[in-house]
């Protein structure tokens, strides 16, 4: 197509887009500050806008830029756009609806509270609850900036808030273990807002190293307030166990030199090891539970002597070996695919 044929084409879709926006020559070359006939000149395919009149034409028109250098209409992006309008419009009635139930909620509380205790009591942990589920429903989409910090203060301060509102009501001592236990919970989020805000680089392994301290600080304050010898003899091993599965995984993820069949190799052998350790060091730290020992897994015949005898733990092993050559088919790919790759 020659250029004479580009600007007859580019006229005639100004034309087009210009009536089907209910505009005349006339109305078109006031919005725009030009005189009719340089509007005229353009749909005559006689010459081309200026550079600077690109947005202007495009707002005026309704049109994208891309369409406007394209001379064509972009049926995709009309129809992203729509479903882009139909679902901020879902979104909006779901937090108008979310926003009209909480009010419902709190004034009708509000009003059998008082009229049947003739006092507030119970009222105050539904309209706590209530602001603590604002803070997920409907609070993310009226905050700018800061979004995160704002909405994860205000959620930690209504769930402090609704556990006092407990407490109020129901009385007792156990306020004191639930704060510390709701306080020790909320450092994981938090820690992960510290790092997402302060640190830029490595914030994946950051992430990690907090989910791993806050995982024994979290058992040593629920054993601070419950008591017991359960922590250093049984829960500080088992979560050692299942804090070294995970870093052994999110190494293989994160670091491991190979292509994506290597990595998940590494990790479908982990998760098929995951079984026999956990179980075998539970039998370890609390008592024989009568299942079968880590290199029994390994036996098919102690997996048919067992399914004979109408133990169910059979199922264990069939699924541990089922997953044991899945994991190493999927290994061998990766590596398979790591050779060649390096080859070329």
């Amino acid at each position: 197509m020659d250029e004479h044929d580009n600007k007859k084409s580019f006229g005639e879709y100004i034309r087009r887009k210009r009536q089907e926006a209910g505009l005349t020559q006339g109305e078109l070359a006031g919005r725009l500050f030009v005189t009719e006939s340089a509007v005229s000149k353009w749909e005559r395919g006689l010459s081309y806008p200026d550079v600077s009149m690109v947005v202007p034409i495009c707002g005026a028109l309704g049109i994208t830029e891309h369409e406007f250098f394209t001379a064509c209409d972009d049926d995709q992006a009309h129809v992203q756009a729509r479903q882009a309008a139909v679902w901020r419009g879902v979104m909006r009635n779901t937090r108008r609806f979310f926003a009209v139930s909480y009010a419902i909620a709190v004034v009708v509380c509000f009003i059998c509270d008082l009229a049947v205790f003739h006092a507030l009591d119970w009222f105050w942990i539904v309209l706590t609850g209530c602001g603590l589920a604002f803070c997920f429903t409907n609070l993310p989409a009226l905050v700018g900036r800061s979004r995160l910090t704002v909405c994860l203060g205000a959620a930690t301060g209504c769930l402090f808030l609704l556990l006092l509102a407990c407490w109020w009501y129901a009385g007792g001592w156990w306020i004191i273990g639930g704060l510390a236990i709701t306080a020790a919970s909320l450092a994981l989020p938090w820690g992960w807002w510290a790092v997402w805000r302060f640190y830029g680089r490595h914030v994946l392994p950051l992430c990690a190293a907090v989910l791993t301290v806050w995982v024994f600080g979290l058992l040593a304050v629920i054993w601070a307030f419950a008591g017991g010898d359960w922590l250093v003899p049984v829960a500080f091993p088992l979560a050692l166990a299942g804090c070294g599965f995970f870093w052994a995984g999110f190494a293989a993820v994160y670091w491991l030199p190979t292509g994506p069949w290597g990595k998940a190799g590494a990790v479908a052998l982990l998760v098929s090891f995951a079984t026999p350790v956990f179980n075998g060091l539970c039998d370890l730290l609390l008592e024989d539970t009568g299942g079968p020992r880590f290199l029994d897994y390994f036996s098919v015949a102690d997996m048919l002597a067992r399914r004979a005898a109408g133990d169910l733990s059979w199922v264990n092993s069939l699924i541990f070996q089922i997953m044991l050559v899945i994991s190493a088919a999927v290994a061998a790919v990766g590596v398979a695919a790591e050779i060649r790759r390096r080859k070329r």
